[in-house]
This record gives structure tokens, C-alpha cells and sequence, in this order.
């Protein structure tokens, strides 16, 4: 029962990044974002014209992103494996997954506050939902960084036979790591690649995280099969 809940863990991921895809490009169509430049008569006439698109693509990915929290569960017992007790990584990756859902969490409800009754309300207040949006939504990295570093020890460290983690696994969320950071650089630009919608602090991530999600399903399914039958660690 435990292997079985633990591939549907995995495979969390996997449905995380469809239905991120589908809700927030799809329905949503948020990606790509919304400039900083834009003034607010803009941004109010974005959301006027596209509120009942957004509502329900927001309202559907608070869906997608709440299924990391079984994925981080799996990586959790992955981990737990390595050290040999729920141990310093382990607890990062569980603490580190619970605050990414609500990072993602919090900055989509105040998006949908902007959708309420935004004819009704002066165009800055609308403006100043969505700017909150965006700089939470894409400048939140500490989570996903400290996600990324435990693993990366969890897969240098691994002396199971056979391995939990490949070693590559390590240096792959080594480079996720550092390619997360740059998000938290939009609280400093409102124009150029660092801003919530340029190259460095939106798009490279935004490739990077689909490409780290896919490699957490596959590597923790690979990881799940190559266990030996019958294999038991210390509580």
C-alpha cells in the first residue's frame, strides 16, 4: 500500500504540470503575464474583458498546484530512505512543500479579488491586486530553492544499493536552483529580462520548473521500482 501511495505521489507532478498548463495558459491565458510597464487603465481593461476566464482558470489551478503536495510527500519518503530516519532533508522537503503551495495559493486569490467588480472600483486599486499578483507569484523562490538544494544533497549523498537518486538528480536540481533565483529579482525591476515578465525572471524559470517536475515523477518512479521487495528502514 505504501509503494502504491507513493507512485501516486509521483505521478502528482506529472497532473500538476497538465493542469497548470491547461488553467493558467489555456483558460487563464496569464502566460504570457502582463507587462509592468502597463499603466492602469490597461491592466483594469485586461481584466474586464478576461474576468470569467481568469476566475475559472484560477480556480482550477489552486487544484494543479495543491497536487504538488503529494508529490512532495513521495520525495519526502525518498529522502527519508537516503538518511535513514526522517531526518534535516526530509523535513526541508516537507516544510518546503507546504510553503510552496501556499506561495502559489495566496498570490492567486489576490488575483480574483482583482476580477471582483473591477468596473465598480478606481483602475489603481485593480492595478495594485494585479502587481501584487505578479510579484508574489513569480518572485516567491526561497520554497522551491530549499526544495532544490535538499534533493541535490539527498542525491550526493545516497549510498543505497541501488542508489535512491541517480547523481545526476543532484546536479540537475543543483542548476534548477540557481536558474529559480532570478525570480526574486522582480522586486527590484519594473522593465528589462529581470522584471515578472522577462527572460531571466520569468521564462527561463517557468521552462526550468516543467522540466524539474517532470524529472521529480520520473526519477521517484524509477526510485519506487528499483526498491527490493520486501526492504524496510527504521521508522
Amino acid at each position: 500500500m505504501d509503494e502504491r501511495l507513493e507512485r501516486a505521489g509521483a505521478w502528482c507532478g506529472i497532473a500538476t504540470m497538465v493542469t497548470i498548463g491547461v488553467t493558467l495558459v489555456a483558460i487563464g491565458r496569464l502566460i504570457p503575464p502582463f507587462s509592468p510597464t502597463d499603466n492602469a487603465a490597461r491592466i483594469t481593461h485586461i481584466i474586464i474583458d478576461h474576468k470569467i476566464r481568469i476566475r475559472v482558470g484560477v480556480a482550477l489551478s489552486l487544484v494543479g498546484f495543491a497536487l504538488t503536495i503529494p508529490l512532495v510527500a513521495a520525495l519526502s519518503m525518498r529522502l527519508r530512505r537516503i538518511e535513514g530516519q526522517l531526518g534535516v532533508l526530509s523535513l526541508i522537503q516537507i516544510i518546503g512543500g507546504v510553503f510552496l503551495p501556499i506561495a502559489t495559493i495566496i498570490p492567486l486569490m489576490l488575483l480574483t479579488v482583482a476580477t471582483y467588480r473591477p468596473e465598480q472600483r478606481p483602475p489603481e486599486i485593480t492595478q495594485a491586486f494585479s502587481d501584487a499578483f505578479w510579484l508574489m507569484f513569480v518572485g516567491t523562490v526561497g520554497p522551491i530553492f530549499m526544495q532544490c538544494t535538499a534533493l541535490a544533497i539527498g542525491a550526493f549523498i545516497d549510498r543505497n544499493d541501488p542508489r535512491v537518486f541517480p547523481r545526476w538528480f543532484g546536479y540537475l536540481n543543483v542548476w534548477c536552483a540557481v536558474l529559480f533565483l532570478p525570480g526574486g529579482a522582480v522586486v527590484l525591476f519594473n522593465d528589462g529580462p529581470l522584471a515578472w515578465n522577462g527572460v531571466f525572471a520569468f521564462w527561463i524559470p517557468v521552462v526550468v520548473f516543467f522540466v524539474w517536475m517532470t524529472a521529480l515523477s520520473v526519477v521517484t518512479l524509477r526510485s519506487i521500482g528499483a526498491q527490493l521487495p520486501g526492504v524496510k528502514f527504521p521508522v
